[in-house]
């Protein structure tokens, strides 16, 4: 005979790229036993899959956590984490001055408080030139072993990432959807872009919604005042 187990309550969430609403329980100890093995490898391909497959178990409707853009993932397993661990996340702020340890304050978050938020003039529809412009999709979470080792600080990095998230090329008359060009044609396209027209394509990373939080504290030691931004998992976790 099987030995009973617990039910487990559902929550809602909305995705925030797909405006769409999904129910999800809080992660199990099974689950949380896996995150903590992942973390400790300290091996970024075993945390990512390690991560998908626990979004994929919590979330009850089918959902294919590859097509999800990178800051659903974040938002998601924000959420994941308040309702199984708990909803405030204490973190421990540097001073940007101060080299003594002890420069630090506690900072506490409420996960549940945490927002994507989309930037004012964002759109993945950009008009290049005349009629043609690209539709743009956001990273996403299939995209992150692709992405390893391009640094998006430098043009050629950035230059790749957007190839990669080009979603299709239009014009007034046709649609020229990206999964059926070549990698090479995509870039062909881009590097005939003007430096106007390439700037267009960047604003839209630049002002692509993000997982962020604004901290405001003062260092104990210096007293210097600071007003910061920390974005993504590892900042918050």
């Amino acid at each position: 005979m099987a030995l009973p187990s617990a039910a487990t309550p559902k929550y809602k969430l909305v995705i925030p790229s797909l405006k769409k609403s999904v129910t999800y329980r809080q992660f199990l100890v099974k689950e949380e036993k896996a995150l903590l093995i992942a973390q400790h490898s300290e091996d970024p391909d075993v945390m990512l899959d390690t991560l998908k497959g626990v979004i994929a178990s919590c979330i009850t409707e089918k959902i294919n956590v590859d097509d999800l853009a990178l800051f659903d993932v974040e938002y998601i397993f924000a959420q994941l984490r308040a309702k199984s661990v708990g909803e405030i996340v204490d973190l421990v702020l540097k001073c940007d001055t101060c080299t003594d340890p002890l420069a630090t304050v506690k900072y506490s978050i409420d996960l549940t408080k945490l927002s994507v938020d989309i930037a004012e003039g964002h759109d993945k529809k950009i008009l290049l030139f005349d009629d043609v412009g690209v539709i743009m999709k956001y990273p996403s979470f299939s995209m992150i072993k692709r992405m390893e080792g391009i640094d998006t600080d430098n043009i050629d990095g950035l230059f790749e990432v957007i190839c990669l998230c080009i979603e299709a090329v239009y014009n007034s008359e046709e649609m020229f959807y990206a999964r059926d060009q070549s990698m090479e044609e995509l870039r062909d396209f881009v590097n005939n872009l003007t430096q106007t027209q390439f700037k267009k394509l960047q604003r839209f990373f630049d002002t692509m919604p993000k997982l962020e939080q604004r901290v405001v504290f003062k260092c104990p030691l210096c007293h210097k005042d600071h007003d910061k931004m920390i974005r993504g998992l590892d900042s918050f976790f």
